[in-house]
């Protein structure tokens, strides 16, 4: 090992120094002999793409065992930023190897391997998540050279690789979140109303184009996004001061296409995004954060800190509720349409939001499919049925069988608030909720559901005098 070792930073240093007179002969030999210090003797050489041909950079795959394959792209330097630089920021990527990993993505690719034989990044190529890093060939050897080899690969050690916990990535997204807020704070005194609102839409934005649920208008609305950060990281400085204006439209239109409320036009946020010259390096390293931090379960553990309260609202696991499941056990098709439950934040904790949303739309199932067998078994046989006779017994169904999320969010499900800290972070998961939730039904839509109907102020004084327990439902109907 230790041996081995030397050999790998004698290896790359001597690259180094030489750089000045080294063709892509010489570049070659060198990441040749790498792998065999790796016990990589027979790589296999692919066709790179767009960026790493554009960089020069040699490609090969290394199979290990038959189950894992990694990508490997070795780079002239100067092509990598430092990876300490990069993590320090709060990032998972610099521009080179965002591009190498995007190119990358396929089902058969496991890991991706990224070096100029001095800095290294080594990923999760399906979860986007960096594993391994080293700024330098000692820092290589120390961290990443024995996982790497091709034995240790075989026996899965690649899979034993510790994954940063979901703690510090979310922590690692608020700090992210926070910096910024506070960058554009100091350009131009502005609330932090807004300034949430802004993060939240970001937020958003990343998770809607990570499920494909927006039938008619997600594709194109993500190729103005991806263009709009290509011009954020370009060298045009016309084009990155131009990048403001036009997230404003681009907000607008996902407001009007989308019928998503909280992308509505906020004249505050509007007047800071127009001409702003850090928009451009806002979205730029909004790109540069891993896939894996845009979870639900991250973003909820984003809020765990400070108010102690607050934390605790964070962390409530749903209680039992007995007269609530009481409740919806007793709906009938008669009276599905005017169920509703209404559960409190403040006290149930934002957990429960997703507990009790799942419930009632699980209760909408039932009774669509209690529909089907009722009018399956009135209706004539199959092949009597013509068009009218369907429309007719169609018209029956309950609106919330027809529209399951749609009715949920305009009359069955309610949710109360006492702050606006509250309403900020209950309406952020809901969206986010109703978004994966679609997605893993395989329901596409046209449009979002409009959630402002679901949220309500209660005034906390007054709800204590009135209810005296925490033990309420919270149910109509």
């Amino acid at each position: 090992m230790h041996n081995s070792a030397s050999e790998i930073t004698k290896l790359c240093e001597s690259w180094w120094g030489r750089l000045a007179d080294s063709s892509k002969v010489e570049q070659r030999a060198y990441v040749m002999k790498l792998l065999a210090l790796l016990d990589w003797d027979l790589p296999i050489p692919f066709s790179p793409k767009e960026t790493a041909e554009r960089l020069n950079g040699l490609t090969y795959l290394l199979r290990g065992g038959g189950q894992t394959t990694i990508a490997a792209y070795f780079l002239m330097p100067g092509a990598l930023d430092a990876p300490s630089t990069v993590v320090e920021k709060g990032l998972d990527f610099c521009l080179t190897t965002r591009a190498l990993t995007a190119e990358s993505q396929s089902p058969n690719v496991h890991y991706v391997l990224i070096s100029d034989l001095c800095r290294t990044y080594f990923y999760d190529a399906q979860t986007d998540e960096l594993l391994l890093h080293a700024d330098d060939p000692a820092g290589f050897n120390r961290e990443i050279a024995e996982y790497l080899k091709r034995g240790a690969v075989s026996r899965g050690a690649l899979e034993e690789i510790r994954r940063e916990p979901r703690s510090v990535a979310a922590r690692r997204l608020r700090d992210w979140r926070k910096g910024w807020k506070r960058a554009l704070s100091e350009y131009n005194h502005i609330s932090e109303t807004m300034l949430d609102a802004l993060m939240d839409r970001l937020l958003i934005v990343r998770f809607v184009f990570q499920h494909d649920i927006l039938r008619r208008t997600r594709r194109r609305l993500q190729s103005r996004f991806l263009e709009l950060v290509a011009e954020a990281a370009s060298d045009t400085a016309t084009a990155r001061r131009d990048c403001g204006g036009k997230l404003v439209r681009l907000f607008h239109d996902m407001w009007l296409d989308w019928g998503a409320d909280m992308f509505c036009p906020l004249q505050e946020l509007d007047e800071l995004l127009e001409e702003n010259e850090l928009v451009a390096p806002l979205l730029k390293e909004f790109t540069l954060l891993a896939r894996s931090k845009f979870s639900i379960a991250t973003i909820l553990e984003s809020f765990n800190y400070g108010d102690p309260t607050e934390k605790m609202r964070v962390r409530m696991v749903p209680d039992n509720n007995e007269e609530r499941e009481m409740y919806l056990g007793r709906r009938r098709l008669d009276d599905i349409d005017e169920t509703r439950i209404e559960m409190d934040v403040h006290e149930e904790g934002y957990r429960a939001i997703f507990h009790w949303f799942d419930k009632l739309i699980a209760l909408y199932e039932g009774m669509d499919r209690a529909f089907e067998a009722e009018t399956g078994r009135e209706a004539p046989p199959r092949s009597d049925v013509d068009l009218f006779t369907w429309s007719e017994l169609d018209a029956r169904r309950p609106a919330a069988c027809s529209d399951k999320f749609g009715h949920a969010c305009a009359k069955g499900f309610g949710i109360y608030y006492t702050s606006e800290k509250e309403l900020r972070i209950s309406r952020l998961l809901f969206v986010l909720h109703l978004i994966a939730s679609c997605a893993q039904k395989q329901q596409a839509t046209e449009q979002l559901p409009r959630v402002a109907p679901v949220f309500m102020e209660r005034d906390l004084k007054r709800a204590s005098r009135s209810l005296g327990t925490s033990s309420r439902i919270l149910v109509n109907g």
